[in-house]
């Protein structure tokens, strides 16, 4: 398939397949989460965590070589260093350090590979594009692994396995490709499209790649039977109705009803597939069922706050209490707050969510302040808008395959806003 309109040449072996492809070998690598290398701290040390810190510590070092620290990366460096600090306050404080220690190193793995992805976007700013279109790829092998897992092939069981446990089968009919629960999948595969969907009215990318990923997201949608993405999809159309309200009038009202209508279908899908789950908290009360019991997770997320309103109860360590905190309402543990501000707050306290905070303020400020026109100040107002909304009913940080798609819409902004590495190297910015 016609992935990028910047084609330079003929031969299917140029540049910029070849480095699709690599960031491709290197994504699946980095999701080997099931292939046990070694044992720590009563716990296994995947394949793929493994490959992830290489890379990251070895691009480090040689990023770090290569250009030092980017004028507009200063800011975001500190931020990082306060986030690494507030987890590691976390773990100090922490009554279960051997839990905190272990989410600490994952959470500060995903941190490294942000400061990363975005080095890479200022020193090669087309390597965020290969790294979209090796994601597309990434989204159909998952959707035709998770189609065939689906019918029962054994074959393609096995191989799932290498990527989430065995217990992830307990979901299906919903699917969940190579990744922990059906949810993350979903997330992954709206957020991809979003991306795309900017990166081809920008003309980066072709429309039949723009059709593969907006087809992959509903094929995920309606697979995973998950509701929790429907919220950024809604704030993302709002957003760009309202923002972009002239080219909408421009598209027609029969599109723009046909949207709305979609994004209805869906919806209506998801309650009717979700129906007795719905059902089953309607006595309670509305929001409860709405929610699925997350109301009363946020309100033990909230107890543990305060009871620990510093430095938190550690890095991962709510999600293992939860239980203590709901009145024994849950009766098991692993189940996170579902939800991003509280699951920080939780887990790292102020310290964790000032050191979050100030990252988000380093990352989006220079590019709100970069003169890249009114289209780009609208794309990242957009993303401003939608990107929290994922956050809204569950916690996805824990997981490298989400944290490594959001590093990468992110670095797919600087790279757009920042295209001429040589004058930016030694400060200047490009008119």
């Amino acid at each position: 398939m016609a992935l990028c309109k910047d084609v330079s040449s003929t031969s299917p072996l140029t540049p910029s397949a070849i480095t699709t492809v690599l960031c491709l070998v290197a994504y699946l690598l980095f999701s080997l989460q099931q292939v046990v290398i070694a044992d720590w701290l009563g716990s296994g040390v995947s394949l793929g965590a493994t490959a992830i810190r290489v890379l990251v510590g070895a691009s480090s070092v040689w990023l770090w070589r290569r250009q030092g620290i980017p004028p507009v990366l200063r800011l975001p460096f500190l931020a990082v260093l306060a986030c690494m600090a507030a987890l590691a306050a976390s773990v100090l404080m922490s009554a279960h350090p051997v839990i905190a220690i272990k989410f600490a190193i994952k959470y500060g793995t995903s941190l490294l590979l942000l400061w990363i992805l975005l080095n890479l976007a200022l020193a090669f700013p087309a390597f965020p594009l290969a790294a979209t279109k090796a994601a597309l790829l990434a989204l159909w092998g998952n959707l035709l692994l998770s189609i065939g897992v689906r019918f029962d092939s054994a074959v393609l069981k096995n191989l799932s396995l290498a990527f989430h446990p065995e217990a992830s089968f307990k979901y299906l009919p919903r699917v969940s490709g190579i990744y922990e629960h059906p949810a993350i999948f979903c997330a992954i595969s709206v957020m991809l499209a979003l991306l795309v969907t900017q990166l081809y009215l920008l003309n980066r990318l072709t429309k039949p790649a723009w059709l593969w990923a907006v087809t992959g997201a509903c094929l995920t949608l309606l697979l995973t039977e998950s509701r929790n993405a429907l919220v950024p999809l809604v704030a993302f159309a709002g957003g760009m109705a309202l923002l972009r309200r002239k080219e909408f009038l421009a598209y027609g009202v029969w599109r723009i009803l046909g949207g709305i209508a979609l994004l209805a279908g869906f919806l209506a899908f998801m309650l009717w597939k979700r129906h007795a789950e719905l059902t089953s908290a309607i006595h309670e009360s509305p929001l409860t069922a709405f929610s699925l019991g997350r109301t009363y997770i946020w309100a033990g997320a909230f107890e543990a706050w305060r009871s620990h309103p510093w430095t938190g109860l550690g890095a991962g360590v709510f999600q293992f209490l939860t239980p203590d905190y709901t009145g024994g309402r849950f009766d098991r543990g692993e189940l996170h707050a579902h939800n991003l501000m509280l699951a920080i707050l939780s887990e790292t306290g102020l310290a964790g969510f000032s050191a979050y905070a100030l990252l988000l303020y380093s990352i989006w400020m220079p590019l709100l302040k970069r003169g890249i026109g009114a289209a780009g100040r609208h794309w990242i107002l957009l993303w401003l808008l939608t990107l929290p909304c994922f956050g809204l009913f569950d916690f996805y940080l824990p997981f490298y395959g989400f944290t490594i798609h959001l590093a990468l819409v992110i670095a797919n902004q600087y790279a757009l806003a920042y295209p001429c590495p040589e004058k930016r190297m030694t400060g200047r910015t490009s008119p």
